[in-house]
């Protein structure tokens, strides 16, 4: 209870707008049983952004394992990032902002996650420096923060929204991990 109605409060406000008694009012749980599960808002905060990143790890573990052409497992490695995106607009945008912040407490997640995707991406790409996979997940991350900031700061993202970042995408990830040739991306239409 507490989550979901600090996940509502946080995308319709932001992080920083929202106190205790906000989330206390909208959980419907009282003070006592708020700290007997929590020290501060902040540790709501980092709840929430632990379940979206898990959600995301688990979701590219299973997009790279169910592939063994390495052009195909970048592509649902961007999907999987792209639906989180999709379903999660608003809250990513939020809690993702906050997390870009180096004195954020949520940074500190976002640095042990892009490790993670890192070291997921490796066996894809054994013969690519590692620098370039992070490169392309901050890309990936910077793209998608860019059309939810064009989506109302992820109030209205649309499926064209996130076929664009797509299309992007898979012209980077597949010229930087491919190369060039048949497999590589075509340059998307500049609108």
């Amino acid at each position: 209870m507490v989550m979901a109605g600090a996940a509502l409060l946080f995308a319709n406000r932001g992080v920083r707008a929202v106190s205790v008694e906000d989330v206390l009012s909208h959980s419907g749980i009282s003070r006592r049983t708020f700290y007997r599960l929590y020290k501060s808002k902040e540790d709501v905060v980092e709840a929430l952004y632990r379940f979206g990143t898990d959600r995301l790890l688990v979701a590219c573990r299973e997009a790279v394992a169910q592939e063994t052409e390495p052009v195909r497992q970048i592509e649902r490695f961007i999907d999987a990032h792209l639906r989180n995106v999709a379903e999660l607009g608003r809250l990513v945008f939020v809690l993702g902002g906050e997390a870009q912040r180096q004195e954020s407490s949520l940074h500190a997640r976002r640095m042990e996650v892009h490790g993670q995707l890192v070291t997921l991406l490796q066996p894809v790409a054994p013969n690519v420096d590692p620098l370039l996979a992070r490169s392309l997940i901050l890309a990936l991350e910077g793209a998608a923060r860019i059309m939810l900031e064009e989506s109302d700061e992820g109030r209205a993202v649309t499926k064209a929204g996130i076929e664009r970042v797509r299309r992007v995408m898979m012209r980077m990830a597949t010229a930087a991990i491919a190369g060039g040739g048949p497999g590589v991306a075509p340059l998307p239409p500049v609108k």
